[in-house]
């Protein structure tokens, strides 16, 4: 009986060594190979790296959207102060045309917020938005063309949308998650 125990103990013991070598076998087969290390290191990675990507993006557009602004009122502004929106008699609608034909590729025509007007002073001049409660007041906005001699400023803004989550707590200043771009030109007419 003694042998029959002796024997099947060395059994075990044979099979619990096979078992534990076919384990480690099978951790270093598993050790040496790397098929889908790259698709793994990739799904951990590509969220961020798709996250910082798109942020870049949009960053880069409001940027777009800001220069194309403030080029377009740069040459509106310039008409002004020579006085060819005064001669010409541009109403409000002719002079937001002749501006939007400027950004038109970009931004939407509807979405431009105009205040052209005369100050008594260059310190007069409001240099804030109008934003009250993450809400843009354009209540007070006005057209006027100007004469020759008068200080004027051309405001102008425009909600840029924000896509990407991060950006919305970043670069969003208005409600509804926008950007306001805002372009300014200050200047004195000249005579005309």
């Amino acid at each position: 009986m003694r042998d029959n125990r002796l024997t099947w103990l060395k059994s075990r013991l044979h099979c619990g060594l096979a078992h534990k070598s076919q384990e480690l076998r099978l951790l270093k087969r598993v050790k040496r190979n790397r098929d889908g290390v790259a698709a793994i290191e990739f799904a951990f990675l590509a969220t961020p790296f798709f996250f910082i990507v798109f942020a870049l993006l949009e960053t880069a557009m409001v940027f777009v959207a800001d220069i194309t602004l403030e080029q377009a009122v740069a040459k509106a502004g310039r008409d002004v102060r020579t006085g060819q929106v005064a001669t010409g008699n541009l109403s409000e609608a002719d002079f937001r045309k002749m501006l939007c034909n400027e950004i038109n590729l970009l931004l939407s025509c509807d979405g431009i917020k105009i205040d052209l007007r005369s100050y008594p002073s260059f310190s007069a001049i409001p240099t804030q938005a109008p934003i009250n409660d993450g809400v843009l007041n354009t209540s007070d906005f006005r057209y006027e063309q100007g004469k020759a001699g008068e200080i004027m400023a051309l405001r102008t803004f425009y909600e840029w949308p924000l896509f990407t989550d991060i950006m919305h707590s970043v670069l969003s200043d208005v409600d509804g998650g926008k950007h306001l771009v805002a372009s300014t030109a200050v200047f004195q007419a000249e005579p005309f």
